[in-house]
């Protein structure tokens, strides 16, 4: 087994987490301050672009794009969250925190979950009435904050302007303020880990897990058999030759010329790691961090119930006390899925392709990390749940 280094509150279990990771893997965690985000994508490409200071361009697809390609590279230094928290400006009551990132993994209940999101946050308006300064910047998901990759330049922008003028929506004294009124601020985007160490409150991260396999086959439905998306990764010559009867890709095809790191789960979550048994660790140590908590989209009632009986900021998961502004009823209604909308024809040629063993083996091997990752998961979920929850 290669060396994995890590401070040394966490040298012991780093080694616990899995074996056989090749090479160096730093599994060394955030600090706190002001540049507790330094080796994320996020803060090096706001370096290296020279975004601190630029004029606010909205969508950044520039930034976007450069972000997703580093958070899928092996370089063995991912970014690992704190394991037991660190110190933010103020405190918060036993398992709660202000601010909550929700890491969006595609293809994992992420859009219902957002629209639950928005209901929780909106029962708290209904209580506590509409604040008087609500300020979403660039952003589709109101009342959430957005981190969609190419709204981070903004926010990042806004929590340095923020912080040195000490007024805001996003200075630790507005926040602080809010959070003693009762209000919580929550953020949505599959960017998020890491994000924490950019906001001067109690931050903590939520997210829904796939079983890998099954999301990459809901992603292929989604994106080459629908062409949602305005045809996501389609070239121009497979739009405009389009019959209706999905992209001229098998799935294997799709991920490997147009995917392959869009389909993976450790770089969202162990990113710059890249799908790698170094990727894996680092997914596995941010999944066990006390400051962050999972649940399972093949079993998500009952982990909306964990989070409505566990998490008192999240106690009206889809809950909207009546005040339905910003929600989507048809997505909640109807989920962003496929299963049952398939048409007869692109439904057999599904069935042909997970009949297929070339093309089942090159995906599983395509998400062979992910699916320890997962399984790594399932395996300490109940153990995850009873650990008290802190901030990063």
């Amino acid at each position: 087994m290669g060396a994995i280094v890590g401070r040394s509150a966490d040298a012991a279990r780093a080694s616990a987490l899995g074996e056989g990771a090749g090479g160096t893997c730093a599994l060394s965690p955030m600090g706190a301050g002001a540049n507790a985000a330094a080796n994320t994508c996020a803060a090096r490409y706001m370096d290296e672009l020279g975004l601190w200071d630029a004029a606010d361009a909205g969508d950044n697809v520039e930034f976007e794009t450069k972000v997703y390609e580093c958070m899928n590279e092996p370089t063995g230094a991912p970014v690992v969250v704190p394991r037991n928290g660190v110190a933010k400006p103020f405190a918060t009551r036993p398992g709660s925190a202000y601010a909550w990132i929700f890491v969006h993994i595609p293809k994992a209940a992420g859009s219902v979950f957002i629209e639950m999101l928005k209901q929780n946050k909106n029962h708290e308006t209904v209580v506590l009435h509409e604040p008087a300064h609500p300020d979403f910047l660039v952003n589709p998901w109101r009342p959430l904050n957005s981190l969609q990759a190419r709204h981070v330049p903004t926010m990042l922008r806004t929590f340095k302007q923020n912080r040195e003028s000490k007024s805001g929506t996003f200075s630790k004294e507005f926040m602080h303020a809010d959070y003693d009124e009762g209000r919580r601020m929550y953020f949505t985007g599959a960017t998020g880990i890491g994000m924490c160490g950019t906001v001067d409150a109690p931050c903590a991260y939520i997210t829904v897990l796939r079983e890998p396999m099954s999301r990459l086959w809901s992603e292929y439905t989604y994106l080459c058999l629908e062409a949602n998306e305005g045809h996501l990764s389609w070239t121009a010559e497979e739009i405009a030759a389009d019959n209706h009867q999905g992209c001229p890709l098998n799935p294997l095809e799709w991920y490997n010329q147009k995917r392959s790191t869009a389909a993976q789960l450790t770089g969202l979550l162990g990113a710059r790691g890249g799908h790698t048994p170094c990727g894996a660790e680092a997914a596995k140590a941010n999944l066990a961090s006390s400051c962050v908590r999972y649940i399972f989209q093949d079993d998500i009632e009952n982990g909306m119930k964990r989070i409505r009986e566990k998490l008192p900021d999240l106690a009206h998961l889809g809950d909207d006390g009546g005040n339905k502004q910003y929600i989507s009823g048809a997505l909640l209604e109807h989920h962003n899925g496929s299963a049952e909308k398939l048409a007869p024809a692109l439904a057999a040629r599904l069935d042909a392709y997970k009949a297929d063993p070339t093309i089942v083996e090159g995906l599983r091997a395509l998400v062979e990390h992910d699916i320890s990752v997962y399984e790594f998961a399932k395996a300490k979920y109940d153990e995850h749940w009873s650990a008290p929850l802190v901030s990063c």
